[in-house]
């Protein structure tokens, strides 16, 4: 089976940054996944990132990350969101979710709020229960099939009766596709939820330690509490909630001047001060050696 992994960056320049990030993280794993991006920003060098560049045809939708069949020669998508950075490679997530029309992380919930609406609310409007699958969208898994189209036909229907669903807007009036593949999930199924303990994506939110999150290290990781109180050594971090946070974007600034001198470099580089360094040193070792 063909996988891809499929991102969206389509409006503001700083989302074309996001995406190069993800990007870079991911080969600088040596992530092996082919990459495919649906956007609309110009003046960026995209086919150096991603396998397939595509360039929507139509308005924005908040299910634009559920498209990538409409598009591509894949039977496994795993959509991510733009914000994130990859600390390990997604071999064991595409694994995971492999043989399920859809998959999305998270865990079963029977109080609070979601999306402005109360989660008895939820519960009581789909006969569910007890609990519902609440889950983060920025890690969407899906397959080719019979399943999946019904699936995606019942949240674009969502989206196109948004109000009816009685939901909180998104960003400036938008639908929200978790709420819409959150209808289709629990109105036609079927979908795997991917445990939380997996940490194929956190958001490292609700820190009650120094989070150590150094990109050029491979480092992420620190005590959090998001649905419960857990060290976190995530796949992906999800920076949704660092996205105003210099933690975020000088990871993002540290892969690019990597890259930048990078590029400058020709392979096995070794800096005139290093030389320099190796020769005294190689010096002081037969010095040590003769001694013995």
């Amino acid at each position: 089976m063909k996988k891809i992994v499929f991102c969206v960056a389509r409006g503001k320049p700083e989302y074309a940054e996001m995406a190069l990030g993800l990007a870079r993280s991911l080969r600088l794993i040596g992530d092996t996944t082919p990459r495919a991006i649906l956007t609309d920003i110009e003046g960026v060098d995209w086919s150096r990132y991603f396998d397939v560049v595509v360039r929507p045809t139509g308005p924005r939708s908040c299910l634009d990350k559920l498209t990538a069949l409409d598009y591509l020669d894949a039977d496994q998508v795993l959509s991510l969101d733009v914000d994130m950075l990859a600390f390990k490679r997604l071999d064991d997530i595409f694994a995971a979710a492999a043989g399920h029309p859809l998959a999305v992380q998270g865990y079963q919930q029977h109080e609070e709020m979601w999306h402005g609406r109360p989660v008895a609310d939820v519960i009581q409007r789909y006969d569910l229960p007890g609990v519902f699958p609440r889950f983060n969208g920025g890690l969407i898994y899906y397959e080719r099939g019979d399943q999946w189209n019904q699936l995606l036909a019942t949240a674009r229907a969502a989206e196109a009766d948004y109000n009816s669903l009685g939901f909180a807007t998104f960003r400036g009036g938008a639908a929200s596709e978790e709420v819409c593949l959150l209808h289709a999930m629990l109105s036609v199924g079927p979908y795997h939820l991917l445990p939380m303990e997996s940490q194929f994506q956190h958001s490292m939110a609700g820190a009650v330690s120094r989070l150590e999150i150094d990109i050029l290290q491979n480092r992420c990781q620190g005590t959090c509490k998001t649905w419960k109180l857990e060290f976190a050594q995530p796949y992906l971090f999800h920076a949704w909630r660092y996205k105003d946070f210099r933690l975020y974007w000088d990871q993002l600034r540290a892969l690019r001047i990597a890259e930048e001198k990078a590029d400058l470099r020709p392979r096995d580089f070794l800096p005139r001060w290093k030389g320099l360094q190796r020769s005294i040193e190689r010096r002081w070792i037969k010095n040590v050696r003769r001694y013995r």
